[in-house]
């Protein structure tokens, strides 16, 4: 009786060592970023799209839907499927440079993408690490030729659609720091971006439908069906969202993370027609059905868009849900074809442009089929 007594006392010293190791990790490692004050959270507390001590989606929605697929899809973690992960590196082009001419793109995998509008350089959700505040998950898929944030040039400005893990990246937003012009997101990311070091005058935060003009270029943040926190208990204590960037020579749309929605119509109807549309076209789930589109809804919003082109990002880069990790540009590709969609199928690194947008099924090789 006494041993039982005794290793009944080690596990509660220990449960509680965890738990105070959890809290401190959690209140002190500087990648869980920080809260809104001063300034920034009366800009929250004012917009019209926060109410009861939170940010709010234009339509209803919930994180966890009652579909009859849930419990299947639960179990389908501990089951998951035959190539859920690629089986060996992807094929992908370390960045040239050179090549980034006004006009052009380059995917750097994820929701990462880097452009070259009017000769400035915009970069979209930089993320270079891991997927998660936590060494053990969020890992990036292999790549033969990796560009890493240190071949990156200096950039103009750099958007962040909101503030989970696979869209910013606290080691990677202060490498580019000494880079970096500016900086905009989503009402309240401020704090987590001056927690990192970043210059308060180097940051702009808007709510959706406001804009800024940056280098003759005009930056309008647009709303997303979504969510925001990296903390235990902070969900909606920021904003998300998408943006439009528009410039003489270029009207570009990218999505951040969003279910499908109709102001998708309303956007296209007064930011378009755009010569291109980054699009969120992966880590969907029946769980998630109303906060990440699937391939086919993606597409459609391309179209709600009035894009010419669409380019397929959120994908090929992270193990973020249980379909196969080619499964999202398989359905896209497909449902642009029968829609009559151009789409755009780049290599992570490789640099084109929305007139010659490259259309290789370059993930067969990888799956050898």
């Amino acid at each position: 009786m006494r041993w039982i007594i005794t290793t009944l006392k080690y596990l509660i010293l220990t449960a509680g060592l965890v738990s105070v190791v959890i809290a401190c990790f959690v209140n002190f490692a500087p990648t869980f970023g920080a809260a809104p004050s001063g300034a920034s959270l009366a800009r929250v507390e004012a917009s019209s799209n926060y109410a009861d001590g939170q940010f709010n989606n234009i339509v209803d929605t919930q994180l966890d839907t009652s579909s009859p697929e849930n419990p299947r899809a639960y179990a389908a973690y501990f089951s998951p499927p035959a190539d859920k992960n690629p089986q060996s590196a992807l094929p992908s082009r370390r960045l040239d440079i050179e090549l980034l001419v006004p006009g052009s793109f380059v995917w750097l995998g994820h929701s990462s993408v880097l452009f070259n509008t009017d000769g400035k350089l915009i970069l979209s959700d930089p993320v270079f690490n891991r997927a998660s505040p936590v060494p053990l998950i969020g890992k990036a898929f292999e790549l033969q030729q990796p560009t890493p944030i240190d071949d990156l040039p200096n950039i103009d400005v750099v958007i962040i659609s909101h503030d989970h893990y696979d869209h910013l990246d606290h080691l990677a937003i202060q490498a580019l720091n000494s880079r970096t012009k500016q900086f905009l997101v989503p009402l309240g990311l401020a704090a987590h971006l001056e927690h990192w070091g970043i210059p308060t005058d180097k940051i702009i935060e808007l709510d959706w439908y406001e804009s800024t003009r940056q280098q003759d270029i005009d930056f309008t943040l647009t709303p997303a069906r979504h969510f925001s926190g990296r903390g235990i208990n902070n969900r909606y204590s920021t904003l998300w969202g998408s943006w439009v960037v528009k410039s003489k020579d270029q009207s570009v749309f990218f999505s951040g993370d969003s279910g499908y929605f109709d102001e998708f119509k309303k956007i296209g109807q007064t930011y378009g027609p755009f010569d291109i549309a980054f699009m969120e076209n992966g880590a969907y789930n029946p769980t998630w059905a109303q906060v990440h589109m699937t391939p086919e809804q993606s597409v459609q919003a391309s179209i709600d868009l009035n894009a010419n082109v669409l380019f397929p990002i959120h994908w090929g880069k992270f193990d973020l849900a249980l379909h196969k990790w080619d499964e999202p540009i398989i359905r896209a590709k497909k449902a642009a074809e029968l829609l009559d969609v151009t789409i755009a199928t780049p290599l992570i690194g490789e640099v084109f442009t929305a007139t010659e947008p490259p259309s290789d099924n370059w993930w067969e090789a990888v799956r050898g089929n």
